[in-house]
């Protein structure tokens, strides 16, 4: 006799091979001993599946402890910003507001969370015009992205335990696969230390998000006044702070995750990850022209530990070493971010290398990401695109001794 969790599992095989629509996926709805998840399936396996709901939340869920399964509408929805601005405000009060723009929902300390809104924006459309001027192929996000920035450290210590984050003195922020959010927490220097768009251009398209934002189509004073310091952080030379990496960084990682480029089941090698946030803290990297000096190109933190530091432990096969495993950021975290950075500035500074580093990003998101991702296998996926490593290492250190 077939046992009842065979069965299960079968029959979710059966209404997850066909929830896919005309025009898109269907939306579902399983439930296991805890809990009921409504939404779409995004991956799916004959040991798990993955369903995201129409809040931009993924859960991974073992098919053999699921009870229950429906089809309950003909076509996936996301929430609207409307439905997104109900939730967010609920969940975390009446301490904070909500603020929109085209692509994200911010919550915020009051006075802030319009100000915040045209930070992310503009994160946002730079971190896209970098991949699209080299040749990526990016789509739209599709559902808001949201970014909350809380009052303190203290409250973001409280959000962390809640969201089961490992929480460190010095962790200022952080993007999270499950939830698809950016959290951070507010700091007083954060408009001093923030550059923006290089061609000024920040103020006239913020004032104009913030009027649209705006239902009496008045800018209020306060976000007058943060726009001002938006504009005047804009004309600084340099990224500079920490504060300023942590916003940059983690959009830069959740940008990624929802244009196309990365996915967010797995699978994407932490070199890429990282080292793409870390070329896009500089913000000659984010220009919209791509043109810029070199010294506003490169990553002065990153560049400074890889020349006083890894570079005294560097070896001749550390790049395969790099590609193929995650273990580096395990055992030598500065030293896997440097050389992230370097091998990521290298393959996207040149146009040539910027359009095959493209199709190497292509070949990872193509592939099953419930599939182990072999040492092997990546390797060859990368020498497949850019030859042989050995030959392209020496290039790339070269490369780096003349920065």
């Amino acid at each position: 006799m077939m046992s009842q969790t065979l069965f299960a599992g079968i029959a979710l095989l059966t209404v997850v091979t066909t929830a896919v629509a005309g025009s898109g996926p269907r939306m579902i709805e399983v439930s296991d001993d805890n809990q009921t998840y409504t939404g779409m399936i995004v991956a799916k396996s004959a040991q798990e599946c993955f369903i995201v709901d129409r809040f931009g939340r993924q859960a991974q869920l073992p098919i053999c402890n699921l009870k229950s399964f429906s089809v309950v509408a003909e076509s996936f929805r996301p929430a609207s910003q409307s439905e997104f601005r109900r939730m967010l405000e609920a969940e975390l009060g009446a301490e904070y507001e909500v603020a929109t723009s085209k692509h994200y929902i911010v919550c915020g300390t009051r006075g802030h969370s319009r100000g915040y809104a045209a930070l992310f924006e503009d994160i946002f459309h730079q971190v896209n015009s970098f991949y699209s001027l080299r040749g990526f192929r990016t789509s739209e996000p599709d559902a808001p992205l949201v970014a909350l920035v809380l009052r303190d450290q203290a409250a973001f210590k409280k959000y962390c335990e809640g969201d089961q984050m490992a929480w460190t003195e010095g962790l200022r922020g952080y993007y999270s696969l499950t939830t698809n959010r950016v959290v951070m927490y507010d700091l007083p220097q954060l408009f001093e230390s923030v550059h923006l768009t290089p061609e000024g251009d920040l103020l006239s398209r913020g004032a104009t998000m913030i009027a649209a934002m705006d239902s009496s189509g008045e800018v209020k004073e306060t976000d007058k006044n943060i726009l001002l310091r938006l504009q005047q952080a804009a004309s600084a030379s340099t990224v500079t702070g920490e504060t300023a990496d942590t916003i940059i960084h983690e959009t830069t990682h959740q940008v990624g995750f929802n244009i196309g480029i990365h996915s967010r089941i797995g699978g994407t090698p932490s070199w890429v990850l990282e080292g793409m946030a870390t070329v896009l803290e500089s913000p000659g990297m984010r220009t919209r022209s791509g043109s810029g000096a070199q010294s506003e190109k490169v990553n002065p933190e990153r560049l400074e530990w890889f020349k006083s530091n890894y570079s005294l432990r560097c070896q001749p096969g550390d790049l395969a070493k790099l590609i193929a495993s995650d273990d580096m950021f395990r055992t030598q975290a500065l030293d896997a971010y440097s050389a992230a950075w370097g091998i990521t500035w290298f393959l996207t500074e040149n146009p040539a290398r910027a359009r095959q580093f493209s199709k190497y990003l292509k070949t990872v998101s193509q592939r099953d990401p419930l599939q182990q991702y072999t040492a092997e296998e990546r390797l060859n996926d990368f020498q497949s695109v850019f030859g042989d490593i050995a030959r392209l290492e020496v290039d790339y250190i070269r490369a780096m001794d003349r920065l």
